[in-house]
């Protein structure tokens, strides 16, 4: 093999080289994206699962005080807890949901309309836990637990999808570093390989 052929070998080899390496190297940024991407999803579903613990803690003291009776929590302590339940449905509401997830949130709004509706009726002062109210906790009960469910599921969906493209992109990249090294070993022949001239 003559010497400008040598030359052309070396450089069809070095730029599948460089073209390996860069690749890899986008493989390397893309992977990070990924694990940030992961990380950053897992938070949100943290959020939004500690938003809906803190919905159903004040559900079931607003419950618990319909059970007992409790007249003079209606009178000091509804309002507040009220403002606060919307106002932690407003947070969970911006944070990233499903399609089904939307719909159990706004009925989980609506039951808790028609639950502070009920709340300033004259029935109510009557009768606390009367069975409209019973029924109104266990539809909110419901979509509290409907929510979570839906959380986990697709928590662990988009765990699984990070997981699958983290994993093909860790294949890929060992493939490339193979090549590379394969690629170095045939240039290092190439380079170093001098044939030996016959003799007559």
């Amino acid at each position: 093999m003559n010497l400008f052929k040598k030359i052309q070998w070396f450089l069809a080899v070095l730029a599948i080289f460089l073209i390996i390496l860069a690749t890899n190297l986008i493989d390397k940024k893309n992977f990070l994206k990924v694990e940030k991407s992961v990380e950053s999803i897992f938070n949100e579903r943290l959020l939004a699962k500690e938003l809906l613990l803190d919905v159903s803690i004040q559900f079931h003291k607003k419950e618990l005080a319909y059970a007992l009776n409790d007249s003079t929590y209606l009178q000091s302590k509804n309002k507040e807890v009220n403002a606060k339940i919307s106002e932690l449905l407003q947070l969970f509401n911006r944070a990233q949901k499903t399609r089904q997830e939307s719909v159990i949130l706004n009925e989980l709004n609506l039951n808790h309309q028609k639950l502070i509706e009920l709340e300033s009726s004259t029935r109510l002062k009557e009768n606390l836990y009367s069975s409209e109210c019973v029924d109104l906790f266990s539809a909110i009960n419901n979509n509290i637990v409907e929510l979570s469910t839906e959380q986990v599921k697709e928590g662990k969906n988009q765990k699984l999808h990070a997981s699958d493209a983290v994993d093909t992109m860790k294949l890929f990249s060992k493939i490339e570093i193979y090549m590379l090294v394969f690629l170095g070993l045939i240039l290092q022949f190439i380079i170093l390989y001098s044939p030996k001239k016959k003799t007559t």
